[in-house]
């Protein structure tokens, strides 16, 4: 770290005393890679890739391919972090400062209060961001991580199906032999629709903590890994708060009929062969898979605690049982779509909640 000051106070032609550094905190825990510069009053970023292997599929690091994602964004005019210093050897950049607060922080300390306009810039943004890398795909090729995504969406949505039946294991009125039937047809319509879905290229790292506010505007970071994804699953993991290392805090969706709409509207305007009620099933159907995801890692969690990485979900989320509940009724209540499969399955989990 001293050596790495040295060097920044040499670019910016001070004394490496004249710079002040604090870490980061994230809720409770602090950040090890990153740290808040403070040079001639203005603030920076300072991040160290800690990961400095070449990414899966390419020939690159991830320290490469946010250096060059970075800089090709902010070229573009997307709302990203400029990056004013640099040093490969180090594997650090030095970015513009962005903010205090990511939008996980910023929901979960407001309780999603005042956040309309907020949200409705995010989602501009967000739709500015996906144009640019589609519109430069070819120049992103060789960044690019190579996994294969419909084997990984098969498997979340295999995972969802037995995490269903594990609630209804759970519940004392189990599903009768029809209730099972109908859910099965509910559910693999469900899973047809959203592997046929054509993914987008973006970042691979989605989530509230990565959008930085500043007086009211967002700023997208992280982008140390990029690859084809669905973007729809984007959206639905940056527009909801998990609220990890934060005592007291909960599970917060900031989704709502309004905001899909509008994502819908775009997509079908921007998008080849896309209706707006395709695109809203989409939404809230991976909305639907990921709060599954979220109740099968805390079902886990709870049934092997003592396996290291059950430990540290426990130590991140706190409360397992408030998580649990918030979950179902996210699951429950959050309709933000009128497909008749989608909402079968929140109105089957409701009974066994009920019972």
């Amino acid at each position: 770290m001293k050596e790495l000051l040295s060097r920044i106070a040499a670019h910016f032609k001070i004394n490496p005393s004249e710079i002040a550094s604090q870490k980061i905190a994230h809720g409770e825990r602090e950040k090890q890679n990153v740290h808040k510069l403070r040079i001639r009053e203005r603030d920076y970023l300072l991040k160290q890739h800690d990961v400095n292997i070449h990414v899966a599929g390419s020939g690159v690091t991830p320290y490469q391919i946010e250096n060059f994602a970075l800089s090709e964004l902010y070229k573009g005019e997307c709302r990203v972090p400029q990056i004013v210093w640099e040093s490969e050897e180090h594997e650090t950049l030095l970015l513009s400062w962005c903010g205090d607060e990511t939008l996980d922080y910023h929901t979960q300390n407001r309780h999603g209060k005042n956040l309309v306009s907020l949200l409705h810039t995010i989602l501009i943004e967000m739709c500015k961001i996906e144009n640019f890398f589609a519109k430069n795909s070819t120049q992103f090729k060789p960044y690019m991580f190579q996994f294969d995504l419909k084997q990984n969406l098969h498997h979340l949505l295999e995972q969802g199906r037995r995490t269903i039946g594990y609630l209804g294991h759970l519940s004392k009125t189990p599903p009768t032999t029809t209730q099972k039937e109908n859910l099965n047809q509910a559910w693999n319509s469900i899973a047809n629709r959203l592997l046929t879905v054509q993914p987008t290229l973006g970042g691979l790292d989605y989530q509230a903590n990565n959008i930085v506010i500043d007086d009211q505007l967002p700023y997208f970071i992280d982008f140390g890994s990029i690859g084809w994804d669905w973007q729809e699953r984007r959206f639905v993991q940056y527009f909801n708060s998990i609220g990890a290392y934060q005592e007291g805090c909960n599970f917060i969706s900031l989704l709502n009929r309004e905001l899909v709409d509008k994502y819908a509207k775009w997509v079908s305007e921007n998008r080849e062969k896309c209706s707006i009620t395709d695109v809203v099933m989409w939404v809230d159907g991976h909305h639907l898979l990921f709060y599954l995801s979220i109740i099968h890692r805390i079902l886990e969690a709870v049934a092997k605690p003592e396996q290291s990485q059950n430990k540290i979900l426990v130590n991140a989320w706190g409360d397992m049982q408030l998580r649990f509940k918030r979950s179902i009724s996210l699951i429950i209540d959050s309709r933000l779509s009128d497909d008749n499969h989608t909402n079968y399955i929140r109105d089957i989990i409701a009974e066994f909640q009920s019972g």
